[in-house]
């Protein structure tokens, strides 16, 4: 009986010892947190997903919501806020796991747009201009990624343009009075945030940059 009583709390030991045992722990505890073992890729998080994102610069915010997936074209929604004029339009991403990347992309248009003719007589000839006014901001990001489980998320920096017609410009002849497309440029910053493992559905709408045709309609 002294025998049997000494060897009781001795096996309790042991048990105690094994379940201790990285050999007793799963994948991601038995192997300094990261999943699927010593050969694995190190992350929890596959290509697919949805993911959340602000977008920073001077005089500017913006919000935008994308999905990835293997199967199917990436997809989102993005509004931005520069100096007082609202954009709406689409993002998207691509994953790099290879390189621990997210790389943003984002098009948008500010509300208002349309299409517009008019006729412009010249000494020389009559011409038809049509143009497709409004706002047009786009740009992108590389951005990368920190795994920390459950979480991931992304930060990288860019570049964002905009687009607008200027009508106060003069242009010779025989294209005087007519809109000018300009362009301005601001250096960006997206950080976000990993929302799911799934690659959810998103409407996309349609935006249309700023543009110019002039047709020559009546000539000498």
């Amino acid at each position: 009986m002294k025998s049997s009583s000494r060897t009781i709390p001795s096996r309790f030991a042991l048990l105690a010892l094994l379940a201790a045992s990285p050999f007793m722990l799963n994948d991601a505890q038995a192997f300094g947190g990261k999943p699927g073992g010593p050969f694995s890729n190190g992350t929890y998080f596959p290509n697919d997903g949805t993911f959340s994102a602000v977008l920073r610069a001077e005089d500017l915010i913006g919000t935008l919501q994308f999905s990835t997936s293997s199967s199917s074209a990436s997809s989102g929604v993005a509004t931005i806020y520069n100096e007082g004029d609202t954009y709406i339009g689409n993002s998207s991403g691509v994953v790099n796991p290879s390189s621990n990347e997210i790389t943003v992309t984002f098009q948008t248009g500010s509300a208002g747009q349309g299409e517009n003719t008019y006729t412009l007589t010249t000494i020389a000839e009559t011409l038809s201009v049509e143009y497709f006014d409004g706002g047009y901001c786009s740009g992108s990001a590389i951005c990368k990624t920190s795994n920390d489980f459950p979480n991931q998320k992304f930060s990288g920096s860019g570049k964002a343009s905009f687009q607008h017609l200027d009508f106060t410009r003069v242009l010779p002849i025989p294209n005087a009075n007519t809109p000018v497309l300009a362009k301005s440029y601001k250096d960006i910053a997206i950080s976000g945030v990993r929302l799911s493992n799934t690659a959810a559905a998103f409407e996309p709408s349609t935006v249309t940059p700023p543009s110019v045709n002039i047709y020559t309609t009546v000539a000498p």
